[in-house]
């Protein structure tokens, strides 16, 4: 567990490091939509980058959804406005601008605040959502969240990562890493890196290479596979403690 630890500590001041703001220059590439499934949308929070000086997009037109409600819980930091008035029945996006910081009286503030949007669908099926807002004053790498439909994955691609003695790793280990580095206290909830690994397992589930969420995201692959073996660690302790290996005497 220490070399896993030294190797997640040296990695996550690189990716820190990286993440530090430098001055704001235009991209050379277009910059996409985050693609996320109505069924991975709901089963947690999403976290959702914001840019100073730009509009980020929350649509849910491909889901065929309509917003009913938005609910953000510190408006200290950003402003919202739907396409449509919300109780039209009509509207289907939501836009989010990072603003200066405003204080306002009797209310808490955080870094990372949350959003939640309420939607219904044309078979009066209702969602919830929860989004982490995080800013930046980096260069954009995502224009917002598109909330689509789920896709069947296919079998033969499972987007697993290698790691050391031979074992793999997917998603829901990286997730479950993170957790327990959060946890331990090995990284902080609000380090930077914390909301990449969250958008690399998130593209992840939604069908994108592991190439293409390390690119997208710009996650460290050393901070990935160490908090995939970090859990395999933690797992493989759990099932000796609870099977114990018979040694003769």
């Amino acid at each position: 567990m220490h070399k896993l630890l030294k190797k997640l500590i040296i990695a996550g001041v690189i990716a820190t490091s990286i993440y530090a703001p430098t001055s704001v220059r235009a991209t050379e590439v277009p910059v996409k939509y985050d693609l996320v499934s109505t069924t991975d949308a709901v089963r947690g929070a999403i976290p959702v980058t914001l840019y100073f000086g730009k509009i980020t997009l929350l649509d849910f037109t491909e889901a065929g959804e309509h917003i009913t409600f938005v609910a953000p819980s510190d408006r200290s930091q950003f402003v919202y406005n739907t396409d449509l008035p919300a109780n039209s029945g009509e509207a289907q996006s939501v836009y989010l601008l990072p603003v200066k910081k405003l204080d306002f009286k009797g209310t808490y503030q955080t870094s990372h605040p949350n959003l939640i949007v309420k939607t219904i669908n044309s078979s009066g099926e209702s969602k919830q959502y929860n989004f982490i807002l995080n800013f930046s004053s980096g260069v954009m790498t995502s224009t917002g969240i598109k909330i689509v439909n789920p896709t069947k994955k296919s079998l033969s691609d499972p987007n697993k990562i290698r790691v050391s003695a031979g074992q793999s790793i997917n998603a829901d280990d990286v997730e479950r890493g993170l957790r327990i580095a959060i946890v331990k206290q090995f990284v902080e909830a609000d380090d930077p890196v914390v909301n990449k690994v969250r958008n690399f397992v998130f593209m992840l589930r939604n069908g994108n290479s592991v190439n293409d969420a390390i690119t997208h995201t710009g996650v460290n692959p050393s901070v990935v596979e160490s908090l995939g073996e970090m859990y395999l660690d933690v797992e493989l302790t759990t099932r000796l403690k609870q099977n114990p290996i018979a040694i003769e005497p």
